[in-house]
């Protein structure tokens, strides 16, 4: 319960009660009035009819008095007239009971009205000739007291209510700083920095109110250099100058981690040498040179988002590391061309000359340092030609993959049988389960499939949506309880508009059980549709990770929703080597907004130990546990 409404409470209790009691002690007040009044009505008529009645009764004319008696009885204002003789017997006696006619009988119980018996002598001339009795009726002031009643009831309601709302509204002006507090306090947890302008009169609440505004601006200011502090890392550790790219450190880590990612299962690495750069250096100077690989790195960028978690680095002066995981040799020949042509024209308008681009396969557990190696030797032989493009496949990706009307065909097949689908756990530095990330695994008749060449197959047909229906169907038909999960979306629908009300009518029914995880890749597309996808999530109850998160994507904890990130592999294998600071650095940005942290991938222990030192909330990997069959009916699946 809220404090207004206590308060309220309290102020309709304190109303009643002395509304209540005013009105007992006024109509109490009223009651003896009427009592008073009444007796004095009755003192009053008989010492009038005692004198009507003494020359009557001196000449012992009963029959007369009778007559006189009976005109005051008929009407009706008197309970009890009796005339005794000085004998004791009673001559005259009329009696009658008369109640209110509007009054109802509870109120004549609660509020009863009782006119005393006043007694007078009838005198003949010095001789007492008889005893004259008279009691008032109290039917019509008993009728009066309850009308009286019914008014000031409605009076009393009327004014009642109007304190209690003018009271309302003045608990309310009071409490405004209070609640205001509350939407700072909640502000501040959802990356919303709320101040009051205006302070109150009251000593305590502008205290408080000043306590408030301090913590927001101190809460504000943390974040802001909490976000100064590692675009500087990111800059001084992670990019190159120029473009903006990964450097060739990020690049080897990143190639590192992609040879033991079981997801992706290998992939493609191509090299982009530029031939003629120096002669742009000295024709057009370090800004030309500059301008030049600013256009180059936006083409990479433009290029690298036609295939799933492909990424672009500049690793030397004149050359650039592309790596493809999950793509095949038919995946890159599909898109080669058109880059080695944008990148030729944009290096020749600067004064260059030739675009290399040498690739090769990369499989599972493949040595980083031979990978390079062999990428390296295609460089050297693509010198050797005098084309001025030229593409070259090593030997490894020549003979292998399957073509493109063969992977259409797998993919019709992968994408008409559900999916294996498998749970890992991400468990906290006490062992205990956060919650549960849920991965696929596809057949397409001969061979189990990681999501990586899938994803690189459904992206080519642009099936984004029909595959993670798939997904989120088989596992919303055998969701246990109590058992909170999470799902991985492809960029693509979570950007489609189309896709939220799909996407809704199958979450509705199950709030509370099922997390979604949304590629980085998703905001560094389109923020905006990323943001409205969040808040929509966040509007039905739904929690949203936000997935291989690099600093990069740290903006985004600004945004509303956003329950939790999941650090990128690369960047928390640097916690071995030198990139200790930068995780520590995403850590502490995201706690100062609310948001939980998880380390992905993570196959040693010692690695989990240290993640956990620098403040993580959960790990994910080999190191906690291995991936397991979702459910029983599921059987062994591979992991």
């Amino acid at each position: 319960m809220t404090l207004f409404r206590l308060l309220l409470i309290a102020l309709v209790v304190l109303v009643g009660s002395l509304t209540a009691s005013s009105l007992w002690l006024y109509l109490r007040t009223t009651q003896d009035y009427l009592s008073q009044q009444l007796a004095v009505h009755g003192a009053d008529t008989a010492t009038s009819l005692g004198l009507s009645l003494a020359p009557v009764l001196q000449a012992e004319d009963w029959v007369l008095a009778g007559s006189m008696v009976d005109a005051i009885n008929d009407s009706g204002e008197y309970s009890l007239l009796v005339v005794e003789e000085t004998e004791g017997d009673r001559r005259i006696a009329r009696q009658s009971v008369f109640y209110g006619e509007d009054t109802p009988s509870w109120f004549r119980r609660l509020f009863p009205l009782q006119a005393p018996v006043m007694t007078t002598e009838v005198s003949g001339g010095w001789v007492t000739v008889a005893t004259l009795q008279v009691q008032a009726s109290p039917a019509r002031a008993q009728d009066h007291l309850w009308q009286l009643t019914k008014h000031l009831l409605w009076v009393a309601m009327v004014l009642a209510a109007i304190a209690i709302a003018l009271g309302a509204l003045l608990l309310r002006r009071v409490l405004e700083p209070l609640q205001a507090a509350r939407r700072q306090a909640d502000g501040i947890r959802k990356r919303r920095y709320l101040r009051q302008p205006e302070l109150p009169r009251i000593r305590e609440l502008r205290s408080l109110v000043l306590a408030m505004n301090q913590m927001v601006s101190t809460s504000e200011a943390l974040f802001k250099e909490q976000c100064q502090r590692i675009e500087r890392l990111r800059q001084q550790t992670q990019l190159d100058a120029d473009t903006g790219l990964g450097n060739l450190s990020r690049a080897r880590n990143r190639l590192g981690q992609l040879t033991k990612d079981r997801e992706m299962a290998g992939g493609m690495v191509a090299r982009l040498h530029l031939v003629g750069l120096d002669k742009v250096e000295l024709a057009r100077g370090v800004d030309g040179e500059q301008t030049l690989m600013q256009q180059l790195a936006d083409i990479l960028n433009e290029w690298v988002l036609k295939l799933p978690s492909a990424r672009a680095y500049r690793t030397g002066f004149a050359d650039f590391l592309l790596l493809l995981p999950g793509s095949g040799p038919s995946d890159l020949a599909q898109w080669e061309s058109e880059l080695r042509q944008r990148v030729l024209v944009a290096l020749r308008q600067w004064g260059g000359q030739r675009v290399l681009l040498v690739a090769n396969t990369y499989a599972l557990n493949a040595n980083p340092v031979e990978v390079e190696a062999e990428l390296e030797g295609l460089l050297s032989e693509a010198l050797g030609h005098n084309d001025d493009s030229l593409y070259l496949l090593g030997e490894a990706g020549a003979g292998g993959g399957y073509s493109l009307q063969q992977q259409e065909q797998q993919l019709s097949r992968l994408l008409s049988q559900a999916p294996r689908l498998l749970a890992q756990p991400i468990h906290d530095r006490d062992g205990q389960a956060l919650f549960e990330e849920v991965l696929a695994r596809f057949h397409d008749g001969e061979r189990w499939l990681s999501p990586g060449p899938v994803m690189v197959m459904v992206a080519r047909q642009q099936r984004h949506q029909t595959l993670d229906l798939l997904v989120l169907d088989t596992l919303l038909a055998r969701l246990p309880e109590q058992r909170p999960l999470s799902v991985n979306l492809t960029v693509e629908s979570v950007l489609d508009p189309l896709f939220l009300p799909a996407l809704r009518r199958r979450l509705q029914s199950h709030h509370g059980q099922l997390a979604l995880e949304l590629p980085e890749r998703a905001y560094l597309v389109e923020p905006e549709l990323t943001s409205r996808f969040i808040e929509a999530m966040a509007a039905m109850s739904v929690p949203v990770w936000l997935d291989h998160t690099t600093p990069a994507g740290l903006p985004l904890l600004m945004q509303p929703g956003l329950t939790g990130i999941k650090l990128d592999a690369a960047y928390t294998r640097d916690t071995q080597h030198d990139g200790t600071a930068l995780v520590e650095m995403m850590v502490a940005a995201a706690h100062a907004r609310g948001i939980l942290v998880v380390a992905e991938q993570v196959e040693d222990a010692g690695l989990a130990r240290q993640l956990w030192q620098l403040g993580v909330d959960g790990v994910q990997g080999f190191a906690v546990l291995a991936p397991r069959p979702l459910g029983p009916e599921d059987g062994p699946a591979p992991v």
